[in-house]
């Protein structure tokens, strides 16, 4: 009888390993923290930091590419699953479980110097276009802080061609997001011209509300621990990212 359950208990356990479900990402295509690829898994500063913080942790990570919007609401109303990169504010404090910050970025104002050889201060907006990724934390400084709706655009390089080509007056967004977008597309750096500085903040891992406490204790601890020993600056360089000034 005991040599006829060695087998079930044997296959019981295999089953009860590989069960194992893989973390859930949910990655906003923000880049240079989240890259989209035609071809092969994606990319990003945001998404290498959270991979070897994976691997570090022996987790599975499954990751899900989707637009800012979609990834903000998926994270509400989706049990257990983790988000990046997003900034914690007022607005948002509620919605998600904060886990830890991985970034830090600043949002500002650029304009194109052949059009506004004057950097510009957010006093001067009023009466400009200004350009802004929908729903995202330069949409809620232009609305929330100076009373503007801007105009809005599902994809920041829509935002660069246009301040390239005169369309918009200003660009507002975090800045190695902007950096990033002028080298994709290939359009000059020298051509942008920093305004005002509307805030210095951080990018954030967040969670579900329901997200387990103690397991986000553990992401939280691996990425500090990446932040001491110089991993993310590290992973930082190869994508030229800009800490702020």
């Amino acid at each position: 009888m005991r040599a006829l359950c060695l087998p079930f208990f044997a296959l019981l356990l295999l089953l009860v390993h590989t069960g194992a479900q893989a973390i859930v990402l949910v990655a906003a295509e923000l880049p240079p923290y989240v890259i989209h690829t035609e071809q092969g898994a994606p990319s990003g500063m945001g998404i290498e930091i959270m991979e070897e913080a994976a691997r570090r942790l022996g987790e599975p990570l499954t990751i899900e590419l989707m637009p800012l919007p979609r990834a903000l609401t998926q994270t509400i109303h989706r049990r257990d699953v983790l988000m990046i990169p997003t900034v914690r504010s007022s607005q948002r404090e509620h919605l998600y479980q904060w886990v830890t910050p991985i970034i830090d970025e600043q949002f500002v104002i650029v304009s194109h110097r052949r059009f506004h050889p004057k950097p510009l201060q957010s006093s001067d907006l009023k009466s400009l276009d200004v350009g802004v990724l929908r729903d995202s934390f330069g949409h809620y400084l232009l609305k929330q802080r100076l009373g503007i709706q801007g105009k809005t655009v599902a994809d920041e390089q829509l935002n660069a061609h246009k301040l390239h080509r005169g369309r918009i007056d200003a660009w507002v967004a975090a800045w190695n997001v902007i950096l990033y977008t002028q080298q994709h597309d290939q359009l000059s750096q020298q051509h942008l011209l920093r305004g005002e500085v509307l805030m210095n903040t951080q990018l954030y891992l967040a969670a579900n509300k329901a997200f387990p406490v103690k397991e986000a204790r553990r992401w939280q601890t691996t990425i500090d621990e990446m932040r001491k020993d110089g991993s993310l600056a590290r992973i930082g360089l190869q994508y030229n990212y800009q800490a702020p000034r």
